[in-house]
Parts: C-alpha cells; structure tokens; sequence
C-alpha cells in the first residue's frame, strides 16, 4: 500500500494550527514582569509556551528542510522512504511552528507594548557592535542600562520577524498546492523565496542558539526560559534601564527622600 503524505491527508492540521494559536491567546492570561524579592518575573508562561513552539517547530523545521535540499544544497534524504520520512517530520513540524508563531502574534496584537519592546531604537546599531564585541571580549565597551532587550536583540529580532514572515506565507502557498492548483508561474517565485528565507532564519537561529545558550553570560536568560525568572542581581547587572522601568530602587537608594 502506497503511502500518503500527512501533508496531503492532513492539510487540514496545518490551517488549523494558526486558528488555534489565535483561539489560546484569547484564553491566555497575560502576567506582566514584576521584581519578586530576590528574582524578576521575565518570562510568564504563556511567553515560554511561545518561544519553545517556536522554537522547536524551527529547529525541525531548519534540519528537515535542509535534509530535503533548500536553494543550492543538494538533498540529503536521497530518495524513496527517507524522503517521505522527512517530509512528514516537516508537517510536524509546520503545526507546531504555525501555532507557536500566531500564538505569539496574537498576543502581541492584544497587548502591543509587548511588540514595541522588541523593536530597535536609534542607538541600536551602536549598542549591537558594543553588545557583541564584550561578549566575544574584544574590547570591553561601556553604555547605558539597558532595558529588557538588549538592542542587540531587538536587531535580531527584525531579521527574524523577516524571515517569519515569508516563511509562513511561502509556506501556506506550498502547502495550498497539495489541494488547488496554483499557477506554475508562481510557484517558481515562492520556492526560492522559501528557501533563502529559510538560510536567513538558519543564521539567525545558529546565533541565537550560540549568544543565547552557549555563551555562559547568557545562562541566567536561557534559564528563564524555563522557570520564568532572573535573578535580581543579573538584572541589575545586565538590565538596569529595566529595572527602572519597573519601579525598582534599591534599599539603600535615598535618592527620593526629601533633604533634612
């Protein structure tokens, strides 16, 4: 018996998954950062449930898509089984991938100081080579407190944004060609743009992973990824301009009492 492509038996997951994000936001209950005694509440739950669905539906998304040969690397998967094999992991993967994605889309929409927070300002290009070149310890640089985001991320942040978006919509058209004919013209636009699309999220996914778990300085954030917090000395360390943002002082700071 032939085997059938889950992309072909089960379009049905992948406009569903984009419907359900959207449909958890609404339900979602959303805590904003707050200082907690000795650790800051970076993450809530509903922001690790998005970062790891998206996340991982890249990460499989990245090595399944290269595994079947993306813009000008051959195909890893050979033929027959394998690739049917891949592809379907690639399915898997586009589910998840859409629900973390629109998840996190909704609820920026719903709340947009959560989307201009990620956004860079005009000292980002600076603050990006300054940010970069400490970590990698070539010279040591010094700037202002920075807010939750370095504006090293927040560049990063566009890139991907970017890259998300062809991505998704790339990809819909990719997948609507399982069920409807799509003009042979167009499709011979979208799968390029597919594929370099995914060599920018490969670059940005291989530098997030390195400055955001490999570098020790990065494990107190990659940490809160999972519990939700940073500790309070990292975020005076690291994070000043957020802490006062959120109102923090310091218990010896005497700066707000009126002179004697």
């Amino acid at each position: 018996m032939e085997k059938e492509l889950l992309f072909d038996s089960a379009t049905w997951l992948v406009w569903l998954a984009p419907l359900a994000g959207v449909l958890a936001a609404g339900l979602t209950r959303r805590r904003d950062p707050v200082v907690e005694g000795d650790k800051v509440l970076r993450h809530d739950r509903a922001a690790r449930l998005e970062h790891w669905t998206h996340g991982i539906g890249t990460a499989v998304l990245l090595v399944s898509g290269i595994a079947l040969g993306v813009w000008f690397l051959p195909s890893f998967a050979g033929s027959g089984e394998p690739v049917w094999n891949w592809m379907d992991a690639h399915f898997y993967a586009v589910v998840v991938f859409l629900f973390g994605t629109f998840y996190y889309g909704a609820n920026t929409l719903l709340v947009m100081k959560r989307f201009k927070e990620h956004l860079p300002t005009k000292n980002a290009i600076d603050y990006t080579k300054r940010h970069y070149g400490l970590l990698l310890g070539f010279k040591k640089f010094t700037f202002p407190p920075e807010r939750k985001y370095f504006e090293s991320e927040k560049m990063a942040f566009v890139l991907a944004l970017g890259a998300t978006s062809v991505i998704i919509l790339t990809g819909l058209l990719k997948v609507a060609a399982h069920a409807i004919d799509v003009p042979a013209g167009l499709m011979g636009i979208v799968t390029p743009l597919h594929d370099i699309a995914t060599i920018a999220m490969l670059a940005f996914f291989v530098a997030h992973v390195f400055f955001a778990a490999i570098l020790p300085a990065s494990w107190p954030v990659l940490v809160s990824m999972f519990t939700g917090y940073v500790s309070l000395e990292h975020a005076k360390k690291e994070h000043r301009g957020w802490l006062d943002e959120l109102g923090y002082k310091d218990e010896d700071d005497k700066s707000d009492e009126p002179a004697a």
